[in-house]
């Protein structure tokens, strides 16, 4: 029987924020393995190494939890509300019920935060790491954080044109 509950986000942040905070979350778990790999080399390429890392298994674990992760039951409602949400930036227009729209109000200051910081983190992160792949002559690599940068800007600059939509269209409009 399939479970009727609808899939949760960890991280309840506008996108790039999940998968930002999942790169420097990985980032964190890898850059110690790789200083140990790299204890007689360069500390430089153990943070290029833990970067890679870093980009590759952030995706990953946001691929993996929007596929796998489920509410609790007791977070049930705050999951379809946030569900709403996101149904509601896709469309580009909020629901038509007031409910819906309560909800979509309630969470949009996650949405906005979410770009901020993935634009944010996204710069200062993948900003150093190509210097140091260049200086290092990995152009390839600096050429891929250069794209994933790019991906990253450009998802956060859509979703807050969205979320500024969305906040527009859920003004009321004050007659005079």
């Amino acid at each position: 029987m399939a479970d009727s509950r609808p899939r949760a986000s960890l991280l309840r942040l506008g996108a790039p924020g999940p998968y930002v905070m999942a790169m420097v979350i990985a980032g964190l778990v890898w850059l110690p393995i790789r200083l140990w790999e790299e204890r007689d080399g360069s500390a430089q390429m153990a943070l290029l190494r833990a970067g890679l890392n870093a980009v590759i298994w952030g995706l990953l674990f946001v691929f993996v939890l929007a596929r796998v992760a489920k509410p609790r039951p007791a977070e049930a409602e705050r999951a379809a509300a946030w569900a709403t949400t996101e149904t509601a930036l896709r469309r580009g227009e909020p629901p038509a019920d007031e409910e819906g729209r309560a909800a979509v109000a309630d969470n949009l200051p996650a949405v906005r935060r979410g770009a901020l910081f993935g634009a944010a983190g996204g710069g200062l992160l993948l900003g150093p790491l190509i210097v140091l792949a260049i200086r290092a002559g990995w152009e390839f690599a600096a050429v891929g954080f250069g794209i994933v940068l790019v991906a990253i800007l450009a998802e956060a600059v859509r979703t807050s044109r969205r979320e500024r939509r969305l906040r527009a269209a859920l003004t009321p409009v004050r007659g005079s």
